[in-house]
């Protein structure tokens, strides 16, 4: 189990490092900040700043060597920010470095959240002129969100997806009630609080849920749904897995507050925080990175990522689950990793280059981002009592298993050697997984096993067309259509009406192995091309993995360096990464491609990750494709767990089928339990009837598990429009 001091050894390079950051406030010497101190973020960032400098400062084991400052000098730093909060804010007599106001906001109280445990570990390092300028601060955004809606809408395009913002603005409330009991609003912040936190992990079902949450039914208190039905988050407008972190962490700041100064924590601050958790815990890999299987919109490893700490401490402490600290321990091994990587104490100035010399403003709030994460876990874990529990069975036993949120197109099937998952509505849609659920160190979730056609000068993001999911014990079988262009212009005025319908049909076959992802596109006018891609497996290759890969294929293996950039035609029709990750090409084309960009991409308002591509077929570069042609027309395979010979052999049993309807498409592949499967597909927008040679007696749909008989060694099938069928032999 990790102990505070772990944590603490990573926060006491940072301020060395952080000074460069600190801004002196030439208004007032007693008064500055760390960043841009600009409104929103800029205030958020210099709270979280002052969160990890005052837990720093007051750690009664202060190592002025390795901080490279004395506990003084710290401490002066994290009261300054926080009198620069105090000032600028509404209630204060100055303003933000932009000359505006912070406070009164939706998000507002987020930063405060953030920094209060640094508060309570300064608190006897306060003035009475820090005390009362708090209390003004304090209250006053406590009134004011009073005026704050409650919010609650499963489909973030709705308006009103706003779990994590209901749950900190309630967890806030509560708190400032217990801080303030003389205040004269307490009653209604705490009615209000109730109301906020009830609505944070929300879901349909609670409209009509009669079980008493302080004091009344949950119904009573429900304004909406901000979860699907099995926890599917549609934050920002995808299957967002990081913002179901972020909602668990906002419980464990009040957690942890109310456990710390002796207050009753509101039941209301828990409501289906154990569901919610459940989920949550099987999209970890074993070595501590989110599993997203929905992707991110932001950096790689930051954010979300960071505000797991929190969130598997309270794991821990309120839920005893046995194997969040173990996940603790792996996920600050993260961020130890990265932090080696930059010799002046950051966390991250070597792999946001980009963001670091482009955008001071958000670049900021990602460093601060870790080093408060690394304060509230070094700070609880030295001022309370943690229990340790002992599992009493492996991690990657208690993970295994199956989940799907059909509304929302995603689903999917852990085992203890393969994560396998599909998303149809992912940040960078569609995306697949398919690789060791203890290695997150290879994924890279942009549009990952999606493959794409491009239009020359699309501008717009591929959208989802229809979707079907079909779970079956130890896989699943989904097929969809995507629009792989939405807005191709040329200047000067000309925007393609071609949407590039892009139809899938995915496999994850009950072999604990293997995924088998069919694609067709077939374009309706003339267009101009830039890049047709063929699956695109992301192969994650940066300073986490020691920024090489190694890929085996039939009479090589190469070597691929992170910062490469080429197209590199393998010549073979199957590749393994590292002996970790197998990939056969089953048609479409000759040989596997390796694609560079030799840059990082992986962005969110700055490149964060280099990835590497496996591609069959690859084409980059301006194509002119007439009306009606057929752009894309391939079978690809994954194996999780594979090494080099397993990859061969499987690609010497993996086939196509020949079938007698012109758009059904079949292959054969034989699994790792053993048994051969057929995935059939048609891409046809009619009913397809189908005869397939079969020399097996019968067949099982493994779906539906019914026994189909063959005659004359053929099978005879007939699927409905976009359909397919999977099948063992």
């Amino acid at each position: 189990m990790p102990t505070h001091s772990d944590f603490i050894k990573h926060l006491q390079p940072w301020p060395a490092f952080a000074r460069a950051y600190w801004y002196d406030d030439p208004r007032r010497p007693e008064i500055g900040c760390f960043g841009t101190g600009y409104n929103s973020w800029g205030v958020q960032t210099n709270q979280k700043f002052l969160g990890a400098m005052a837990v720093l400062g007051a750690d009664p084991d202060f190592d002025a060597e390795a901080v490279g400052m004395s506990r003084e000098e710290v401490l002066d730093l994290a009261l300054r920010a926080l009198r620069f909060s105090i000032a600028s804010h509404i209630s204060g007599d100055l303003t933000c470095t932009d000359g505006t106001n912070w406070g009164h906001t939706w998000i507002s109280l987020l930063g405060v959240e953030r920094m209060m445990h640094g508060v309570e570990a300064i608190r006897d390092h306060l003035t009475d002129e820090d005390r009362d300028g708090l209390r003004r601060m304090l209250i006053s955004e406590a009134d004011a969100a009073l005026e704050q809606p409650v919010r609650g809408t499963k489909w973030a395009a709705d308006g009103g997806n706003r779990p994590e913002s209901n749950i900190w603005n309630g967890a806030y409330l509560w708190r400032a009630a217990q801080m303030y009991p003389d205040a004269p609003h307490v009653a209604d912040w705490i009615e209000k609080a109730h109301r906020f936190m009830v609505n944070g992990i929300s879901v349909v079902a609670d409209a009509a849920d009669d079980r008493l949450v302080a004091g009344r039914p949950v119904s009573s208190w429900h304004v909406g749904p901000n979860y699907f039905a099995n926890y599917a988050l549609d934050h920002h407008g995808y299957l967002n897995v990081g913002y179901m972190v972020i909602c668990l962490s906002n419980i464990a700041m009040l957690h942890f507050a109310c456990k710390s100064a002796g207050w009753e924590a509101p039941e209301s601050l828990y409501h289906h925080s154990r569901e919610l958790w459940n989920l949550v815990k099987r999209l970890i890999f074993a070595d501590g990175r989110l599993l997203r299987i929905g992707g991110d919109t932001r950096q790689r490893y930051c954010y979300c990522q960071d505000y797991l700490l929190p969130a598997l401490l309270w794991a821990t402490d309120y839920l005893e689950d046995p194997h969040a600290a173990q996940l603790e321990q792996n996920a600050l091994g993260l961020i130890d990793h990265e932090q080696r990587h930059n010799a002046d104490g950051s966390f991250l100035w070597q792999r946001l280059e980009t963001i670091r010399t482009t955008n001071p403003y958000y670049y900021t709030r990602l460093e601060s981002d870790k080093a408060v994460v690394l304060s509230m876990n070094g700070y609880w874990r030295r001022i309370l009592e943690i229990p340790t529990i002992e599992p009493d069975a492996p991690f990657d036993d208690a993970v295994v298993g199956a989940w799907a949120e059909p509304e929302h197109g995603a689903i999917l099937h852990r085992s203890k050697r393969r994560a396998a998952s599909w998303s149809w509505r992912a940040s960078e849609a569609p995306q697949g997984l398919c690789l060791p659920p203890d290695d997150g160190h290879l994924a890279e979730w942009c549009a990952n096993m999606g493959g794409c056609v491009r239009l020359m000068g699309e501008t717009g993001k591929r959208m989802v067309h229809s979707h079907d999911e079909a779970p079956f014990p130890g896989g699943f079988l989904t097929t969809g259509t995507m629009y792989d262009a939405q807005k191709a212009y040329f200047g000067e005025g000309w925007t393609s009406p071609e949407q590039a319908l892009h139809h899938y049909a995915v496999a994850a076959l009950p072999d604990d192995r293997t995924m088998v992802v069919m694609e067709f596109c077939r374009l309706g006018i003339r267009s101009y091309l830039s890049e047709i891609k063929g699956l695109k497996l992301n192969v994650a290759n940066d300073l986490f993995n020691g920024s090489t890969r190694t890929y085996t294929c039939e009479d090589a293996s190469i070597t691929a360096d992170a910062a490469g950039g080429q197209v590199t035609g393998l010549n073979s029709p199957w590749a393994c990464v590292d002996d970790r990750i197998g990939v056969v090409g089953i048609y479409g084309a000759e040989s596997l491609t390796l694609y560079q960009a030799g840059r990082r991409r992986a962005s969110g308002y700055g490149d964060s990750l280099y990835y590497d591509e496996l591609c069959f077929p690859c084409t980059v570069g301006t194509m002119d494709v007439s009306g009606g042609a057929i752009v894309l027309d391939c079978c690809s395979a994954v194996l999780s767990g594979a090494d080099a010979d397993e990859t061969r052999a499987a690609s010497v049993e993996a086939r196509r089928i020949e079938t007698d309807a012109e758009l059904v498409r079949a292959v054969s592949i034989q699994g790792a339990d053993g048994s051969a499967y057929m995935l059939i597909a048609n891409f046809d927008d009619a009913r397809a009837e189908v005869t397939l040679p079969c020399a097996a007696e019968s067949v099982t749909d493994v779906v539906s598990t019914a026994v189909l008989e063959t005659a004359n060694a053929t099978l005879e099938l007939e699927l409905p429009p976009f359909a397919a069928r999977l099948l063992r032999i």
